[in-house]
């Protein structure tokens, strides 16, 4: 018996103790955002970076059911600077009688003067990638000026700048000029693989956040070489595929419509048995409905319905078409993710120019790119014109 009651006591022991290195959480202080911005270049590639952590005070957060937070702040920025992100984590230790916690870190902004010098920019983006507090989702992007101003705007919507642009983010499920948000796993394949790639481009005009552009990164040189706004990044959107909302604007006998896309996909193919003839397919299927049109034209007619479609597919193409362009000519890199469906579906013809398809003969700028779009319209909406002739 007295054995059982040793085995129980001893047992009860184990589960009441805690982990041995178990902090309060009333002595932790949560990071939700980060910024890193260029404050020096000392030597040639050794740089002087400024990250700015914004640490939540959970005291100040409005409740709208108890009447908390009053005015006061409910986060305060902190910047510090140094040689790394990782150096200067642990020197703003000092700067704050809590413990920062970056386990709950949402976005991670850094400046386009980083972004644009050549190998650097994975660089301070590793300390993020290997330390282990910090989560694979983190969301990364880009800023027009300095990053820390983007933590700084106020809205009548949101206390916590961090917050507002994790939640802006989410937009791009609803229209086709916005990109998907990039997490650090995601970037941290590009990295290893050496692709090409985008990220979001945030600007700041008159303390409201506009995110209607993105960063275009050579994946060779690790620097951004370019920016995409507009149609630019619709012909992207519309390569990748896999879009369920979006409108497209088009004209047919002179009059504006508005095509709603419910779906979207993309079918990719490419011959690379040749490199001195290297083609590329992209067929582009979509279904919509007409969002809103001028004219007095009926949509009950079959022929007319036809004509809409065919004018929405050269739209597309075009598009496409011009995005394409762009990413051949002037940035001469693969931001599309060609050379990945080249790796996983034809690896022995991509060992074979992997070196010389962003860089070296550049053969991506030189490939061959066919173009083809199928959409079609199946609802009208409530309406099958917007006014009839005899009103006129």
């Amino acid at each position: 018996m007295k054995r059982l009651l040793t085995l129980i006591s001893c047992t009860t022991v184990m589960f009441l103790t805690g982990c041995w290195d178990q902090i309060p959480i009333d002595e932790r202080s949560f990071v939700i955002g980060s910024a890193l911005d260029m404050a020096d270049q000392k030597a040639e590639s050794t740089y002087d970076i400024t990250l700015t952590s914004q640490l939540v005070i959970p005291g100040n957060l409005s409740n709208p059911q108890k009447g908390g937070g009053g005015d006061k702040p409910a986060f305060k920025n902190l910047s510090v600077t140094g040689q790394s992100a990782f150096q200067i984590s642990r020197e703003m230790l000092g700067l704050t009688n809590r413990i920062p916690n970056y386990e709950h870190l949402k976005i991670l902004i850094i400046s386009s003067e980083i972004a644009s010098e050549p190998n650097l920019f994975s660089s301070v983006v590793d300390g993020f990638i290997r330390d282990h507090e910090m989560r694979r989702g983190i969301k990364v992007m880009i800023s027009e000026g300095d990053a820390k101003e983007m933590l700084g705007i106020k809205t009548e919507t949101e206390q916590l700048p961090s917050r507002f642009i994790n939640s802006i983010m989410k937009n791009s499920a609803k229209s086709l000029e916005l990109i998907e948000p990039v997490r650090i796993g995601k970037l941290h394949r590009y990295f290893l693989n050496e692709d090409s790639y985008v990220l979001p481009l945030l600007s700041l005009s008159e303390n409201n956040i506009s995110y209607d552009s993105v960063a275009v990164f050579d994946g060779k040189s690790d620097q951004q070489v370019g920016t995409l706004s507009d149609d630019d990044i619709k012909g992207f959107r519309l390569i990748k595929g896999n879009i369920k909302n979006g409108m497209l604007l088009f004209h047919i006998d002179g009059h504006l419509m508005i095509y709603e896309i419910n779906n979207a996909e993309s079918s990719i193919k490419i011959n690379a048995k040749n490199k001195e003839n290297i083609k590329i397919s992209i067929s582009i299927d979509t279904e919509g409905s007409i969002a809103e049109m001028f004219g007095s034209k009926s949509l009950l007619d079959k022929a007319y319905i036809k004509k809409i479609e065919k004018q929405i597919n050269e739209k597309m193409e075009q598009i496409v078409t011009n995005t394409v362009e762009i990413a051949q000519q002037e940035f001469e890199v693969d931001f599309f993710g060609f050379s990945n469906l080249l790796r996983q579906r034809h690896y022995d013809d991509w060992k074979k120019i992997e070196n010389d398809w962003d860089h070296g003969d550049k053969l991506f700028s030189k490939s061959t790119v066919d173009v083809s779009a199928k959409a079609i319209v199946r609802t009208i909406g409530t309406s099958d014109k917007a006014k009839d002739k005899k009103m006129e």
